[in-house]
């Protein structure tokens, strides 16, 4: 088995429960704590039982919680890892901050990156979906993609939403940005387009079994923690900004490497 805890676990999370996933996002901000704790003492932590704690365990692909231990221990002693600067943050959530743009790359799955990079080199049409406050992220996907030479498309008003769903077909890639992902208008109008065409949807989304996440052909999730002013929401959105832009970055090196080749082709 490998001993990287993200590797062995990332096919296992559709099947957690909401409060499984609230377990595992723990797990992977505090992986230097949870190394050093026994079971009763994580159970203790999270006012569960140890016979859940098992069961979490076992549905995250471990034979047992031991094994589930050994496995975080040689993932947070690997040297690999990507590191949380070492510098003097100053306040406690700068450094949560900072630990959630970590993971949110640290999860992102290989064979789910390349299948996005392979759907892209196949240059389809690209459509872009937010709820309010996904919308600045919206724009910059739009002018990034129309950047690489796609035909990409943000519909910023719900006129012009409207009547879209019928100019959206099965080879293009449809793009849902939400965190929460229970967006009502989004939600429906991915219902519309289903009705005449089956796009591939990509949605990044927070890490749990929200609506838009069990839509999606392909689905990234984030960790952020959710802060509300008043007048309203402002969760971060760099942990999705990250993965958006990652995703664009694998693209980039596979074309440059097709490139490469063309040329080296000419040359002989």
């Amino acid at each position: 088995m490998t001993n990287d805890f993200y590797q062995v676990t990332q096919y296992h999370l559709g099947g957690l429960t909401q409060t499984e996933q609230q377990l595992y996002d723990y797990v992977v901000k505090n992986m230097d704590t949870v190394k050093d704790m026994n079971i009763r003492r994580f159970a203790a932590a999270h006012f569960i039982s140890t016979t859940t704690v098992f069961r979490f365990t076992r549905k995250l692909g471990f034979v047992g919680y031991a094994e589930f231990l050994q496995c975080i221990r040689l993932t947070a002693f690997n040297p690999l890892n990507t590191q949380v600067p070492r510098v003097n943050l100053g306040r406690a959530y700068a450094e949560e901050y900072l630990k959630n743009a970590m993971e949110a790359v640290r999860v992102m799955p290989q064979p789910q990156v390349q299948e996005v990079v392979a759907l892209l080199k196949k240059k389809p049409s690209i459509y872009i979906l937010t709820d309010d406050n996904t919308h600045a992220i919206g724009q910059y996907c739009e002018r990034l993609f129309i950047g690489l030479g796609f035909h990409a498309y943000f519909p910023e008003t719900a006129y012009q939403l409207q009547n879209l769903a019928n100019r959206i077909r099965n080879r293009d890639l449809l793009i849902a940005l939400s965190y929460k992902g229970r967006d009502g208008a989004l939600l429906d109008f991915i219902h519309r387009v289903f009705l005449t065409g089956q796009p591939h949807l990509l949605s990044i989304t927070r890490a749990d079994n929200n609506p838009l996440e069990s839509l999606s052909d392909t689905n990234f999730y984030i960790f952020a923690d959710e802060i509300r002013v008043p007048s309203m929401d402002i969760t971060s959105s760099v942990p999705m900004l990250m993965v958006l832009e990652l995703l664009v970055y694998e693209y980039m090196a596979a074309s440059q490497g097709i490139a490469e080749v063309g040329k080296c082709n000419n040359v002989t």
